[in-house]
């Protein structure tokens, strides 16, 4: 996936076992947790969080900031497998939105965290995001 990211180091997977969609704008995320290179000098990872994530990248779009959306989780815990668990995780985002696909139990999210270093963190409230398919391909929005 190093070609869309600067550099694999800042790399955070979000990955899961199945999307269930109560609502519009709204995908929970069962069995989400937490892996990539970036966990291994991320700070702890706080329960009753949440970030900001943009699509925007993704898209052939003018303006930036268009689709972003919560990402939210509650109780974290730490696995022996270097994976960060999540419980009730959930994207949310305007269910207005359209033509935005859902995401499949067999696809996963990875999130370019360069800009979120201590020093930059302030400064960069959105986490850009790419939705990458079962074959390990970035999703084409386009379709």
């Amino acid at each position: 996936m190093s070609n869309f990211l600067s550099t694999e180091k800042f790399k955070l997977e979000v990955r899961w076992e199945k999307v269930l969609r109560p609502k519009s704008g709204e995908m929970h995320l069962v069995g989400a947790y937490l892996t990539g290179p970036v966990l291994a000098q991320a700070e702890k990872i706080n329960s009753n969080d949440h970030i900001t994530i943009d699509f925007c990248s993704q898209f052939v779009v003018l303006v930036k900031n268009v689709f972003t959306a919560k990402f939210s989780w509650g109780e974290v815990t730490y696995g022996k497998d270097n994976k960060i668990y999540l419980k009730n995780a959930m994207i949310t985002h305007d269910p207005l939105i359209t033509g935005i696909p859902n995401l499949e139990n067999a696809d996963y999210l990875v999130i370019d965290t360069k800009d979120h270093e201590n020093e930059k963190h302030l400064y960069n409230m959105l986490y850009p995001a790419y939705t990458v398919d079962d074959e390990n391909r970035l999703y084409d929005y386009r379709r």
